[in-house]
C-alpha cells in the first residue's frame, strides 16, 4: 500500500493539490508531507519490479507549508496571485470537515530503495511549478482561466 499525501502534478488537474489551494483566498500555513507524482510514479514501478510489499509513506522527503507553495506559485506561475493566511481555528469556523495535517516519515521508503534518489519536497516544488508554467503557456490557459473560490 502506497500512502500518498496531497498529490501534486504539473497540470491543472482538479485533484492536484496546488490547483486546489490556488482556488482559496485564505489558506492556513501548516507544514505537511506531500507526494509529487513526477518524482514518485517511477519509484512505484521500481518497487513493483523489485517485489516490494507493505505499507509505505509515499511522499517526497521533508515537509512544506501551504504558504511556501503559494509563494513559489506566485514566483513561477502567476505573479499577480494573492492569498491571505489564517489560523487553524479560523479555518475550523468556515469548513465542514476537519483537515489532517502531518509530516510522515519516509525512512522505510528510502531504506527499501537506497539506490533511488527522491528529491526533497521543496526542491521538487520548484521544478513542478516551472514545468507547470511551461505547460500552461503552451495551452494558453493561465492564469485567467482558473476560477477562484472565496472562503
Amino acid at each position: 500500500c502506497l500512502r500518498v499525501r496531497m498529490p501534486i502534478s504539473d497540470d491543472l488537474s482538479p485533484r492536484n493539490f496546488i490547483t486546489k489551494i490556488c482556488k482559496y483566498r485564505r489558506v492556513v500555513n501548516i507544514p505537511n508531507s506531500m507526494t509529487v507524482l513526477h518524482d514518485l510514479m517511477p519509484v512505484s514501478i521500481t518497487m513493483a519490479e523489485r517485489g516490494l510489499t507493505g505499507v509505505y509513506n509515499f511522499c517526497n522527503p521533508g515537509p512544506i507549508s501551504h504558504h511556501q507553495i503559494l509563494d513559489l506559485y506566485k514566483k513561477y506561475v502567476d505573479p499577480e496571485f494573492q492569498y491571505e493566511g489564517f489560523t487553524v481555528e479560523e479555518q475550523a469556523k468556515v469548513i465542514k470537515a476537519g483537515r489532517s495535517n502531518n509530516t510522515l516519515s519516509h525512512t522505510k521508503l528510502v531504506e527499501a530503495l537506497p539506490d533511488v534518489t527522491i528529491p526533497p519536497i521543496l526542491e521538487s516544488i520548484h521544478g513542478v511549478l516551472q514545468r507547470m508554467r511551461v505547460n500552461l503557456e503552451k495551452e494558453e490557459s493561465w492564469p485567467n482561466n482558473l476560477p477562484r473560490t472565496k472562503i
